[in-house]
This record gives structure tokens, sequence and C-alpha cells, in this order.
């Protein structure tokens, strides 16, 4: 008799590229009611030439203004919302995907929706004139929220002059100045089929969708692979950047370089965040809320690019207080190097897997989980070898880890609200 629970527990995933180039990854989950779908492409503020900053996300927004089968954009939305689904996109640093997430029997003209949104979108100028105007509100309303934007300046610190440095969004001034032409000519040197991923996951058939996609993305074009250029975090010493603002609190970012996507040490640097600072029982949400009461928010977390990463500290405090906080958060930065222990390590190990493991009962998590390997990897990573490389870091490479990463040198600072240069407050050594 065959275990039901352990069934579920396998994963069928299945991947297949079509003769252009375009690539289909699958994973059923028969049990499912749901289907979730996402259109991947290798695209996104990275790959975007001086001049033209924010077009990526330009185009992102346009696509949804219209297509040659559903020219009226609400029709567009409402073809999945009308089923209790969700429909949207993001554009990140590397990547913009296209997602929704509906009933499983709705598959078939969900895919097809999504398709075309990317192989026959109108991009009317009239459109663009309009989303143009919606994007610079969207730029706007960062430099609205003190916290937003200290992590905008935080960027501008540690990258500066790079695509990394600078909003996906773009700014008013580059936003203003992309044209209908180089809009166009952008998306059809970008999105060709081999820079384009499918990822679908529920109560399906892989034969099924493979023979479906096949027609519809016959139009799509094989191009070059897209590519941007590396970044490399130049050491120099510790840099703050402040903004004033006559607020109440006072928004702190903290940052240092941190690893690549596939570096060995990303799991590792991850847990040793993790312990820093998610979630209520970290060491800073204890220090600097609970036994200190200088902050209602406080946490930190990691990104990862193909070519570098980022560490990220926040915290929102009394106005008169930051420059303590900031000393006493580079104090846990010190204390976390040597002051480590196993019990500590284990329970970030269990936060990881039990929330991969929940997200995994999720289409949605699914789908994009599998969407997001293929695009920044080209391969794909099963979940038990995921937390197999996870299980696998020890209490060594935490505290190694927390020595190499958390340097002087490398630290910056940016604040938003009542700021002044913060001198050497910080007190690493």
């Amino acid at each position: 008799m065959t275990n039901s629970k352990e069934d579920k527990l396998k994963r069928n995933v299945q991947t297949d590229t079509l003769v252009n180039g375009l690539t289909i990854i699958t994973e059923e989950i028969p049990y499912a009611a749901s289907i979730a779908i996402n259109v991947g492409v290798r695209c996104g503020s990275r790959h975007e030439p001086p001049g033209l900053e924010g077009i990526a996300h330009l185009i992102e927004h346009m696509l949804f203004k219209g297509t040659e089968s559903i020219p009226d954009p609400s029709k567009i939305s409402e073809t999945i919302e009308i089923n209790g689904g969700s429909l949207n996109a993001v554009t990140d640093y590397e990547t913009t995907a296209y997602w929704c997430r509906t009933l499983a029997e709705k598959t078939q003209e969900s895919i097809q929706l999504l398709l075309q949104l990317i192989t026959e979108p109108l991009l009317r100028p009239a459109d663009i004139e309009l989303e143009r105007q919606v994007i610079i509100e969207e730029i706007n309303s960062v430099s609205d929220y003190p916290n937003s934007r200290a992590e905008v300046m935080l960027d501008e610190l540690m990258w500066p002059g790079t695509s990394l440095g600078r909003d996906i969004a773009g700014t008013i001034e580059s936003v203003s100045k992309i044209s209908h032409e180089s809009l166009v000519e952008f998306m059809q040197n970008k999105y060709s089929s081999n820079n384009l991923v499918i990822s679908v996951a529920g109560k399906l058939n892989h034969d099924e969708i493979i023979d479906f996609v096949q027609p519809l993305a016959e139009s799509l074009n094989y191009g070059e692979a897209n590519t941007f250029n590396n970044v490399n975090y130049v050491k120099n010493k510790s840099r703050f950047m402040g903004e004033e603002r006559r607020v109440e609190q006072s928004h702190i970012s903290i940052g240092f370089p941190g690893t690549s996507r596939c570096h060995e040490l990303r799991h590792a640097l991850d847990l040793l965040v993790a312990m820093l600072g998610e979630g209520m029982s970290s060491r800073l949400f204890q220090e600097i809320r609970e036994k200190r009461g200088l902050a209602y928010d406080i946490g930190a977390g990691t990104s990862h690019h193909t070519d570098t990463g980022t560490i990220d500290i926040y915290a929102a405090v009394d106005k008169k207080k930051y420059e303590k906080t900031i000393y006493l958060i580079s104090k846990e930065l010190q204390k976390i190097k040597t002051d480590t222990y196993i019990e500590e390590l284990d329970k970030v190990k269990s936060l990881f897997t039990g929330r991969l493991k929940l997200n995994m009962e999720d289409t949605r998590s699914v789908a994009n989980w599998n969407c997001n390997q293929m695009l920044n990897e080209n391969r794909f990573q099963s979940t038990k070898n995921y937390l197999r490389d996870l299980a696998s870091v020890s209490l060594e490479d935490i505290r190694n880890v927390a020595s190499e990463y958390f340097l002087e040198e490398n630290m910056n600072i940016a604040v938003v609200g009542p700021a002044e240069s913060c001198h050497d407050l910080w007190g690493i050594k």
C-alpha cells in the first residue's frame, strides 16, 4: 500500500528546452487546486545601457497596457481575477517576472495570457506617456518614505556609479527621456526566447504543457544571451551618508558587501545574518528593542546577485538616539565573531528548514523557486540538496564568515532624519 504522505513529499519536476531555446520547467502537485505560472526573463535594471535607466521596469508596466488579442488593459487582469486569482509582475536587478496564480482548470488560458503579454504587446505611444507618469509617482513615493529613501542611499553609498547603486525604477530624468523607439528596440533585443523561462506548478501534465506552449512561442526569436558588467566592491573606509528630514525618527540602513548567489559561503552568511537580525528572537531585536527599548523594528537580511551581494541592517529609532543605536549594533557585530553557540545555529537552521517546507506547499512559491533557479543558475537544485547544504554549515563556518564580512573598512551607513556625521561611533576594531 502506498504511503500518501510520502507521495506528497516526492517532487515531480521536469524540464524541457524548445528548439528556439525557451526553457520550460514544471512541477506536478496533483493534490493542489491551484496552478501558478511564472514567465521569467533574464533582463533587469543591470542590463540597461547608460541613458536608459528604468527602461526594464517601464516595459514591465507597459506589457499590461494591452495586447493584440486583449487591447483593453482591464480585461487582462479580469481574465485571472474573475476566478479569484492573482496577476502581477516584478522587475529586479537581473530579472523580470510575470506571474499568476489561479484555478488549475484555467491553466491553458492563463499560460496563453502571460505569453501574449510577451509576444504581442501593443506598446502604444499614448500608453507610454501615461505609464511614464505612473512610474515617476512611484519614484517620488520612495523619497516620501524615510526608510525606503535610506535603502536607496545605502545602495548609492556602496555601489557608486553602477547599476546596483541606483533605484531599479531609474530616475525621473532618465524615465522622462525614454522614447517609444528605444523601448521597442530594447524589448526586441532582450526578450528573446533563450532568455525566457516558463515555470508552472500545480495540478498539471508536463507533456500537455509542452504541447500547448510550443505553438504559442513560435514567434519568439533566438537572440544573444543577456549579459551585464560585473561589479566589484571597492574597499576604502567606513562611509556615512546622511539626509536631513524633519521627522521624529532617524531611519538607519547599514550595509556590508556580501556573497554572490553561488558562492560557497552563501549559506553560512545567510544563517549568520539570520542569527543577527531575523525575527524577534534574533540578537539585534533582543538587544536593541527588548533590552534597550531603542527601536520598534530592527532586523537584518542578505541579497545575492550573480557577482556580488549585500548584507543589510535596518532600524528606525528616536532621532536623539541613532548614534547610540549604531554603536550598539557595531558591538553586536563584534560579539558574533567569537561569541556564538551551536544551539543558536541549530535554531536558525530549523527556521530556514521550516520556512522552506511551508513554502513548498504553495504553488506560487514552488513556481517562483523553480523559475528563479533556472533564470539565475540555469540548473535545478532540489530542496533536499538545499537543506543538505544548510545542514553542513558549522559553528566554525559562522565565526569565520563573521570575521571575514563584518569589517570596519566595509561598513556603510545611511541615515534619513536628524543626522550628522557619525565620526567613529561604530567602534569596530
